[in-house]
């Protein structure tokens, strides 16, 4: 692909705002080199992305539920809703993968001292106070 070819079309994040990002690409230049390319994006790349994005909403909904219902913890509920796996947070604060999977359910979350929930609320960027609840 030309870098005149690389896609700029339907950007997924709107130029009006403070961040914009992009894809990059390679393409070749007119002396034959590839070059590294900045790509606002590809329309079928790009409805991938809003599709994802919206599913993941869906999916917090749906935790949110399973916390009122008492099934799963507020932690479960913030971690679905900042789009973090159970290895990412363990990764941030130093719990063990299965530790955060504990966490996630109400009995192994209510008996957390003030350290480990402050740990998880950074982790989050959070408050302990915001961690706790979901709404």
């Amino acid at each position: 692909m030309k870098v005149k070819d690389v896609p700029q079309e339907d950007p997924f994040v709107q130029p009006d705002r403070d961040v914009s990002l992009c894809g990059r690409l390679f393409a070749v230049d007119d002396d034959g080199k590839y070059q590294e390319v900045p790509s606002k994006g590809w329309s079928p790349r790009n409805d991938a992305v809003r599709f994802a994005w919206n599913n993941w909403g869906e999916k917090a909904g749906k935790v949110r539920e399973k916390v009122l219902a008492g099934k799963y913890s507020p932690l479960a509920f913030h971690m679905a809703r900042v789009r973090m796996t159970s290895g990412m947070l363990a990764a941030y604060t130093g719990f063990s993968r299965r530790q955060i999977n504990k966490f996630c359910k109400p009995k192994n979350f209510a008996s957390l001292d003030s350290g480990a929930l402050s740990r998880l609320a950074e982790a989050l960027y959070m408050s302990v106070e915001e961690l706790i609840s979901i709404d």
